[in-house]
């Protein structure tokens, strides 16, 4: 997910992000897991505070060092 900078700070990625939760929902998805890099310090905050945990690295992240893969299990 990318927001561009013009759109950060208006709370088009919390949007987004519910969007997903939503649709992931609709579909019986019961956990959404991601990865995003150390650099992406604001993108790893709007994770937490959507409720997503971090996990041990996951696939093709392990061993990456800039790598941090989180979770959310679904309700």
């Amino acid at each position: 997910m990318f927001v561009s900078p013009s759109a950060r700070g208006l709370g088009v990625g919390s949007l987004l992000l519910e969007a997903v939760e939503d649709r992931a929902r609709d579909l019986g998805v019961r956990v959404l897991r991601l990865e995003t890099g150390l650099p992406q310090a604001p993108a790893i905050a709007l994770y937490e505070r959507h409720g997503f945990a971090h996990i041990p690295q996951f696939g093709q992240y392990v061993g990456d060092p800039t790598s941090v893969c989180m979770e959310k299990v679904l309700g």
